[in-house]
């Protein structure tokens, strides 16, 4: 068996084991050491590849069943009244219904430091990044990866001091306002940083109609496709200067976004894909993906049910593996403009199930505006930092380096405008979890058989042409 192969099934035994736990499985450090025994006593024999599986699950369920016993900590106390102190850590934004919305950690509760982070949702006011505060009110069920939250709590400010990241990262949203005009500011914050409550409430809505709400979800999908997009820009350069560059946009980004779960995830991934693909390394796209998505799921348990890790391996999975072989069945198209479109254009059919499922709306005018503005958003993301950096260093000429972001967001802003305006332009579909999965299962079949088709026909997928963007492609290792 291949070592490629090997490593991805191992994976999926791990992830499958988590899975298994969070249904309400249980497994102890003594089930653990015997799995441990068993692989010992087969490491030699025709059962080691099954005995090692079996070890990945069992790894899966312990890991789980430590991390639920490390949260009951926290979770015991949903429906009592609780006092809080803790850090604001990540841009409290304003939701659609008009409340503050932020995660809190590094909690303390009579001097006793609690795991994990809850949501917090409250009036308006003047809160940051970094802040520490006191909260007090009754504890609620969570949702997601977050076990818990406070809803409308007493709030307190105990210290404003930020750290210099923070600083910086403050002080590059205020350039981007200082170099945009308004919504245009907003949105380029929301494409760059992945915050919807950063958008106007208006805009939102509108983004929410005309089916492009996921350009501004936390998740590692648009650091996906800039680095693909900056990667295959200055590849004519030569292939050290490509991934360099790719390199400190990748380091921008973590700067810009505070470094949060996602854009880690995301950065991770891209990264090592850039060194292999540099160092000519062959690897198989979904062994890394797979690899990535159980190192983080073991580190988080929780983050099987996070809309932001499913979509940053969706996002993965469509960019990576997908998208070579629409690319190969279209004639491996050269110009850059194609393979962006393509890219994005899979990786937006590839999460319509999971919008559905959380979002409830189907948006008949998608497919339009998604063509149109998909393949910019790269652009409007690249000159939107620019922009921003911009209005940071040079305010008093900003305006200089701020109009290439200005003409394409006002563009991508004027076709979200004039198409949420149409009376056809979404309806309301909710889709159970059930629904979900047989979504992807019909996309799975139909992405295999496409898969499948290419090998018949000797059509050369590029699988890691993402990032290269030397056409020489990867051997499938």
């Amino acid at each position: 068996m291949r070592r490629s192969t090997l490593i991805s099934l191992f994976c999926g035994a791990l992830i499958l084991g988590i899975i298994g736990a969070r249904s309400g499985a249980a497994v102890g450090a003594a089930e653990a050491g015997a799995a441990v025994v068993l692989l010992a006593i087969l490491a030699r024999t025709r059962f080691a590849v099954p005995a090692l599986l079996l070890l990945a699950v069992v790894l899966g369920l312990w890991r789980t069943t430590v991390y639920r016993h490390d949260q009951a900590r926290l979770t015991t106390l949903i429906g009592q009244k609780v006092s809080f102190t803790a850090a604001v850590d990540d841009d409290p934004a304003l939701a659609a219904k008009g409340y503050l919305e932020f995660k809190a950690g590094h909690l303390e509760s009579q001097g006793h430091k609690l795991p994990g982070e809850i949501t917090v949702r409250m009036y308006p006011t003047n809160l940051h990044r970094g802040y520490r505060i006191q909260l007090d009110g009754k504890l609620g069920d969570g949702f997601g990866s977050v076990p818990a939250e406070l809803f409308y709590p007493q709030m307190t400010v105990l210290s404003t001091k930020q750290s210099l990241l923070e600083q910086i990262r403050q002080r590059f949203f205020t350039g981007i306002r200082t170099a945009l005009p308004e919504p245009a500011a907003s949105f380029a914050l929301g494409l760059l940083v992945g915050v919807r409550g950063l958008v106007p409430k208006d805009l939102q809505t509108q983004l929410n109609l005309v089916g492009l709400s996921h350009l501004v979800a936390v998740s590692g999908y648009n650091l996906t496709i800039m680095v693909a997009a900056a990667h295959k820009l200055f590849i004519r350069g030569g292939k050290g200067i490509a991934v360099m560059a790719s390199l400190w946009l990748i380091g921008g980004f973590l700067l810009v976004t505070g470094a949060s779960a996602s854009i880690v995830r995301s950065s991770v991934v891209a990264v090592l894909a850039l060194l292999a693909t540099y160092y000519g390394r062959k690897f198989n796209p979904l062994t890394l993906i797979l690899l990535a998505a159980a190192g983080t799921a073991l580190f988080k348990p929780a983050y099987l049910t996070d809309l932001g890790w499913l979509l940053s391996f969706i996002g993965f999975f469509a960019v990576m593996v997908v998208s070579p072989s629409v690319a190969a069945r279209i004639g491996n198209p050269k110009w850059l403009a194609a393979q962006i479109f393509t890219e994005t254009m899979v990786a937006h059919v590839l999460t319509i199930p999971l919008i559905l499922y959380y979002f409830s709306q189907l948006s008949i005018a998608s497919p339009l505006t998604n063509v149109l503005v998909l393949p910019l958003v790269p652009l409007a993301m690249l000159t939107g930092f620019i922009a921003g950096l911009a209005g940071m260093l040079a305010p008093a000429f900003c305006g200089w380096f701020a109009w290439p972001a200005a003409l394409v967001l006002k563009y991508m802003l004027a076709v979200v405008d004039w198409f949420s305006r149409q009376s056809w332009a979404a309806t309301h579909m909710h889709i159970d979890f059930a629904g979900m999965l047989m979504m992807y299962g019909v996309l799975g079949i139909l992405i295999l058989a496409m898969k499948r088709s290419n090998v018949r026909m000797a059509r050369r997928e590029d699988s890691m042409d993402v990032l290269s963007g030397s056409g020489a492609g990867v051997a499938r290792g």
